[in-house]
């Protein structure tokens, strides 16, 4: 049997002051998919992980969790140098 990928779903995390922390997700099944839901994020929507599920050359399911770290970045100079 070979490697197979089924599906994939990329979750957004967005904070919102009166709702609080809420997460959205949208699903992919290529590689030109998963990079444009990743470019189409923007404030107040963050790529907090990409699931992939599929089965491996045994033919056993298995999903593979990529998962983010995002920060924000202060141009005040305060945060240190950058060259």
């Amino acid at each position: 049997m070979s490697i197979k990928v089924e599906k994939g779903m990329v979750i957004f995390r967005r904070w919102d002051r009166h709702a609080g922390l809420d997460e959205t997700s949208s699903s992919f099944m290529t590689l030109d998919d998963l990079f444009a839901l990743c470019l189409q994020a923007n404030d107040p929507l963050l790529v907090d992980r990409v699931t992939i599920e599929g089965e491996d050359s045994s033919g056993t399911r298995r999903v593979v969790t990529l998962v983010f770290q995002s920060v924000s970045i202060s141009d005040d100079g305060s945060s240190g140098s950058r060259s």
